[in-house]
């Protein structure tokens, strides 16, 4: 027999299971199915998602998200009024930011937690890393012999770029194409890390947030707080 603790998760999991086959059903009826005609709106419903739902993806619930999508229908459908929209956004609207701003916050810590642990098990790992008063960590691969490159440059370079648990950002090497910028347009982690490197080098950087895209993240990619990883291969000097 399950203890009660077990059994109450097994409820929840019951639950959240039941939900997500339903909410399937549901967007795949909104869908049309396998529908030809339909699918361009499904693409729609996918770019106001990437749009306007990027930071709420990973903090609502498959019950909350129905909710969401019941909400919206019934607005572009006209089946509540526009008096019923305002009672409805003065009752809820409050008690909606307040846990919204919660969920944030707490993502938001635990995405910093988890680049914190990134970090020190690095360090600990590598010895040949540097930390930099900014926080920057810089483990050379390779070490060029060319030009250095500094603030004012413009540079040409290849990078893969993931957060901590691997996942793809960004990645040239992907494109299987270099890309060339002025160093001081990018993210102040960029501008330290490649300010450090020769033409002809390699190096990894390790970004904190705060030297990337800070609390704001960059949405639907990159998470507030998010510590990322960097391989950067310093092509040329323009």
């Amino acid at each position: 027999m399950l203890s009660s603790s077990r059994a109450l998760c097994s409820a929840r999991t019951a639950t959240s299971r039941t939900a997500s086959m339903k909410m399937a059903t549901r967007l795949m009826s909104m869908s049309g199915g396998s529908s030809s005609e339909a699918k361009p709106f499904y693409a729609l419903g996918i770019n106001i998602a990437r749009q306007v739902g990027g930071e709420l993806k990973g903090i609502l619930t498959a019950e909350e998200l129905e909710e969401l999508v019941s909400g919206f229908s019934a607005s572009m459908t006209n089946k509540i009024t526009v008096d019923q929209e305002k009672e409805i956004l003065q009752q809820q609207g409050p008690k909606l930011n307040e846990i919204l701003n919660g969920r944030a916050d707490k993502a938001l810590n635990a995405e910093k937690k988890k680049g914190e642990d990134f970090i020190l098990k690095y360090l600990l790992g590598n010895p040949r890393a540097i930390k930099t008063s900014s926080g920057l960590i810089f483990t050379e691969i390779i070490a060029g012999v060319g030009e250095q490159a500094t603030l004012s440059s413009t540079v040409n370079v290849h990078y893969h770029g993931t957060l901590p648990d691997g996942t793809v950002i960004d990645s040239s090497v992907d494109r299987g194409e270099p890309i060339s910028f002025p160093l001081k347009n990018v993210i102040k982690g960029w501008q330290e890390g490649v300010s450090m490197m020769r033409v002809g080098g390699k190096a990894k950087l390790i970004v904190p947030s705060e030297l990337a895209y800070g609390d704001n993240g960059s949405p639907p990619v990159i998470p507030g707080g998010a510590t990322l990883i960097f391989e950067v291969e310093l092509l040329a000097v323009l």
